[in-house]
């Protein structure tokens, strides 16, 4: 396939090497400072020749001090030229690429996006930036590619300037990840992973304002594990920490679907019930009673672990978080009360 270009890379104000034959790809050995240029090119006349090469290992000598990867493109994504330090980062070796398309060379969901950027290019005059991810031979790896118009050519051609960025790629997700974890842990509990009552606040300030904004109700509960300092002193704090993180597993299994389970602190739990009313509440206790029938086995013990449960309603026993608490923590100290009196009878 032979296809003719223009001068390339006018924006570098340099010429790009012609082969011998015209339509053959084939290694320059002017000036190895670059390595290995690869085009499609026509036959110049002898004398432009000692000019031609002057001005190639001046291009030669800039772009080997890139470690960026540079292409010469047709309006149809066709390899028409191809420079490079490092042929671990491109798809093929390039004598591979050219005369190819990008989208055969690299796949279709890439090389679409690398032809529109390409036509963009050329429509409008300014450059395209993007970035994508490719299997090389050097590995998985991300590229940031920036594609600019070579003007003054009389054809539709492009540059595309392709960088490694995936040592930046990377350093920007492990901050992103170091970020969600420690918002993370500024929101939920370490032992058993659930919303803490810094998180369970912003929740109950954002259901308080749908429950107004449609004139709904809202129930909290709030649960308290009974003699919970028996457990501990019984079999010990690892175990009270087993005890703590199974509760949470099945009060996780008993609420409905937008329900907001908290660990308060201690042994206290708490549970947000947007849209409920008191009746839904006390069947959402009930199942809380049910779940916690079976003993909770933590090595060869099986401990037998029951909840104090209080509740408040929207907007009959508060119209804030702050007085919807009280009232439920208020009515579970009444629970618990009354659940030790049982006891002792």
């Amino acid at each position: 396939m032979t296809r003719r270009t223009s001068q390339p890379l006018a924006a570098l104000n340099e010429a790009v090497a012609p082969t011998a034959d015209a339509g053959l790809a084939r290694r320059d050995n002017v000036d190895n400072l670059f390595g290995e240029i690869i085009s499609i090119r026509p036959s110049m006349p002898m004398e432009a020749t000692d000019a031609f090469r002057e001005s190639e290992a001046r291009l030669r000598a800039l772009l080997s001090s890139l470690d960026d990867l540079v292409f010469e493109l047709d309006e149809d994504g066709v390899y028409l030229a191809v420079w490079t330090t490092n042929e671990a980062l491109l798809i093929a070796p390039p004598r591979e690429l050219l005369g190819r398309t990008v989208r055969e060379a690299i796949g279709d969901e890439v090389g679409r996006r690398i032809i529109r950027a390409i036509r963009r290019a050329l429509e409008t005059g300014r450059p395209e930036v993007f970035e994508y991810r490719l299997e090389v031979p050097a590995g998985a790896r991300w590229f940031q590619g920036r594609i600019a118009a070579i003007v003054g050519s009389g054809e539709r051609i492009v540059c595309l300037l392709v960088r490694d960025v995936t040592e930046q790629k990377l350093a920007e997700q492990a901050r992103d990840d170091a970020e969600r974890q420690l918002q993370h842990l500024a929101m939920h509990d370490a032992l058993t992973d659930l919303p803490n009552r810094t998180f369970l606040r912003e929740r109950f300030q954002h259901a308080l304002r749908r429950a107004r904004r449609r004139h709904e109700e809202l129930v909290l509960l709030v649960l308290d594990i009974d003699r919970f300092k028996d457990i501990n002193d019984t079999f010990g704090h690892l175990a009270g920490d087993e005890v703590l993180r199974e509760v949470a597993r099945r009060l996780a299994t008993v609420t409905r679907e937008g329900d907001s389970i908290a660990r308060l602190g201690g042994d206290e739990f708490s549970i947000l019930l947007p849209g409920a009313c008191e009746t839904e509440g006390n069947r959402v206790a009930t199942r809380i009673t049910e779940c916690l029938e079976e003993p909770i086995v933590i090595g060869s013990d099986a401990i037998k672990v029951a909840l104090s449960a209080g509740l408040a309603v929207f907007p009959r026993d508060g119209a804030d978080a702050e007085s919807l608490i009280r009232q439920a923590d208020a009515a579970m100290y009444v629970a618990k009360r009354a659940s030790a009196d049982r006891a002792k009878t």
